[in-house]
C-alpha cells in the first residue's frame, strides 16, 4: 500500500466502529469495512482481509444480537467479499437471510419503496436517500453472485424510486428524505453526504452488472443532472458544503470524498463527461488536506438523521473520527491508486 492509503487503512482498523453506541454491526462499520474491502481488492493485503474476516466472523457468531433494518445491511457487502473468496456457504446463507427480510418483511411505503429503518427506531412513511447505498448496492451485488434477477431488479427499483422522489429537476441535487403521504421533502435539505450516496452507488452498481441497458441509461442521466448541479455549488477550494445550496454551511469531507469517487468512476466508465474530472481533481486535493498525518479523515459530520430544519444540519458535530468518513475516503484513495497503476 502507498503511504496515505496505508495510513488511513491502519487508522480505520484501529478505531471503534461503534461510534453511535448502537452495536458493532451497523452502517458505520459497513461503510468502513467496504472501504477496507476496496483496499484489499486493490492491493491484495492479507492483513486487511484478515481484519475484515475477523470482524465479520465474530459478529456472525453472535448473530442473534444483530438487528434487521436498512442501515444494518451495509456490512453485508463485506460478507459477500468473504463468500467470493472462500465459497463457504454460511456467508451466502447469512446474506440471503438479510435479502429475504428486505424482499418480504421490511416496512414499505404504498409505492413499494423501502421505509428507512435503523436500530431502535423507525421512520414511518419516510424514504431516506441513504437507502440507495444501504440496500441498493447490496441487493444488486447479491443478485449477480446468485444469478437471481429478483434481487437485482429489487435493488434497481429501490434506487429508482428513491431518486425519482428525492431529486429536484431545478438543479439535479437530491433531498435527504421524502414523506409520501404528505408529499413533501421533510427537512427540505439538500444534504451533501446524502447526495454522495447516490453519486457513489450508481457507478458502483453498474460496474459489473451486465444487461439492463435501459436502466443504466436512466440512472446515468440522473447522475449527469446531479453532477451538473454539484459542479455549480463546489467551493473554490474543492470542498462541498454540508448543505449544498448554502455556501456558508461548513465544508464536509466524507461527502466531498464520495463525490470525487463517484464522479471519477462515472467518467472512467464512459457515462459522464470528462469535463467533470476537474471537479474531482479539485475535490481530491481538498480531501487530502483534511487527512491527518496519522491517517484520520477530519471534518466528517456525525451520524445525521433527518433534522427538524435545514439550519440544524449545520449544527451536526464534526470533531471526531467517524467510520463512514474513513471508509468513503478509502474508496476515493483506492480509485486514485487504481487509475495511477
Amino acid at each position: 500500500m502507498n503511504g496515505i492509503l496505508e495510513k488511513v487503512a491502519r487508522t480505520t482498523m484501529g478505531m471503534d466502529f461503534n461510534v453511535d453506541k448502537k452495536g458493532d454491526w451497523d452502517w458505520g462499520a459497513g461503510v468502513a469495512l467496504y472501504g477496507l474491502r476496496k483496499v484489499y481488492e486493490t492491493t491484495g493485503s492479507q492483513e486487511i482481509y484478515n481484519f475484515i474476516k475477523t470482524f465479520i466472523d465474530s459478529n456472525m457468531a453472535n448473530s442473534q444480537k444483530i438487528s434487521y433494518n436498512i442501515n444494518t445491511t451495509a456490512p453485508l457487502l463485506s460478507v459477500l467479499l468473504l463468500y467470493r473468496e472462500t465459497e463457504e456457504l454460511h456467508y451466502l446463507d447469512f446474506a440471503e437471510k438479510f435479502a429475504s427480510w428486505l424482499m418480504k418483511e421490511a416496512p414499505r411505503l404504498s409505492n413499494g419503496a423501502l421505509e428507512h429503518t435503523v436500530i431502535n427506531d423507525k421512520f414511518a412513511g419516510e424514504m431516506w436517500v441513504d437507502t440507495v447505498f444501504m440496500a441498493g448496492v447490496f441487493l444488486t451485488e447479491l443478485g449477480q453472485i446468485l444469478n437471481k434477477a429478483a434481487y437485482i431488479e429489487e435493488g434497481l427499483l429501490q434506487a429508482r424510486l428513491h431518486i425519482e422522489a428525492l431529486q429536484t429537476r431545478e438543479n439535479g441535487l437530491l433531498y435527504h428524505g421524502y414523506c409520501l403521504s404528505g408529499n413533501y421533502h421533510l427537512s427540505g435539505c439538500l444534504w451533501a453526504r446524502g447526495n454522495s450516496w447516490v453519486t457513489i452507488s450508481i457507478p458502483e452498481i453498474f460496474t459489473t452488472l451486465r444487461g439492463y441497458e435501459k436502466e443504466k441509461e436512466w440512472f446515468f442521466e440522473r447522475i449527469h443532472l446531479q453532477v451538473e448541479g454539484l459542479a455549480a455549488v463546489q467551493n473554490d477550494n474543492g470542498m462541498w458544503p454540508t448543505i449544498l445550496n448554502d455556501a456558508s454551511s461548513y465544508e464536509e469531507t466524507s461527502a466531498t470524498a464520495g463525490f470525487v469517487y463517484g464522479i471519477n468512476k462515472s467518467v472512467r466508465m464512459g457515462y459522464l463527461d470528462k469535463k467533470y474530472l476537474h471537479c474531482a481533481e479539485k475535490g481530491y486535493k481538498a480531501v487530502l488536506r483534511h487527512i491527518s498525518e496519522e491517517g484520520t479523515v477530519q471534518d466528517v459530520s456525525a451520524g445525521t438523521g433527518i433534522q427538524k430544519s435545514i439550519l440544524a444540519y449545520n449544527a451536526i458535530p464534526r470533531q471526531s473520527i467517524m467510520p463512514w468518513g474513513q471508509g468513503i475516503a478509502l474508496l476515493m484513495l483506492c480509485q486514485e491508486a487504481h487509475e495511477t497503476t
